[in-house]
């Protein structure tokens, strides 16, 4: 035998050893390396991670749809529904007898009459301003009598009931509603008369004609 076919030294055989043990990790280690890389892979392309992706777009695209989306602006009001009288011409006020007594008494076409405020109160004429009104004057000269036909809510009904018997008028209820009258000193005859019932307030002033039944008569034709 040769020294080439020799037998192996321990020496030998401890350095083949740790050449496979070096060569075993080492392949242990590229199957660990490849395996993270293919779960890496994996896991960009999972439906988890693209869900989340979209997720995160969907929230910003939300986020951006809020932000952009118009405010709605308060929505004004609505007008008061008149549910009680409410008279759209001086004829819709009298009943046809009164209303020929005071075309009688009318000048064609009717003259104005000397002009004056609705009442001589400053406090009552602050209340009426304002109001929805229908306008009814009658006479000619220094003899007339008119009417304000003023449409208010109850809170303005009961200021307006304070406020005549806080001025003195003669208050007392009548006809399911509240009148206050009043004489005007120093213009002849003349008063005032303020009937309030519900929504409605009748405003009236006369000098020279005192007719009867005059108020009684709006009441009556009104409810």
């Amino acid at each position: 035998m040769t020294a080439d076919s020799a037998a192996p030294t321990p020496n030998d055989r401890v350095r083949r050893r740790n050449i496979t043990l070096a060569i075993a990790a080492g392949i242990v280690l590229i199957v660990v390396l490849v395996a993270g890389v293919l779960v890496g892979v994996q896991g960009l392309g999972s439906p988890n991670a693209g869900g989340s992706g979209a997720g995160a777009g969907g929230s910003d695209s939300g986020g951006t749809s809020e932000s952009a989306r118009p405010v709605p602006s308060e929505t004004p009001s609505a007008a008061p529904v008149i549910t009680g009288p409410n008279p759209q011409s001086c004829d819709q006020l009298y009943s046809p007898r009164m209303l020929k007594i005071l075309e009688a008494g009318t000048e064609t076409p009717p003259a104005s009459p000397t002009p004056m405020d609705a009442s001589t109160s400053p406090a009552i004429l602050a209340l009426m301003t304002d109001l929805p009104s229908l306008d009814c004057d009658w006479g000619t000269g220094q003899t007339f009598i008119f009417t304000d036909v003023l449409q208010v809510t109850p809170e303005q009904s009961a200021a307006a009931v304070a406020a005549l018997k806080a001025e003195k008028y003669s208050c007392y209820a009548e006809a399911q509603g509240t009148r206050c009258v009043k004489d005007v000193d120093g213009i002849g005859p003349a008063g005032e008369s303020h009937f309030l019932r519900g929504n409605i307030w009748l405003s009236t002033f006369w000098q020279n004609w005192p007719q009867p039944g005059y108020t009684n008569d709006m009441v009556a034709t009104l409810w």
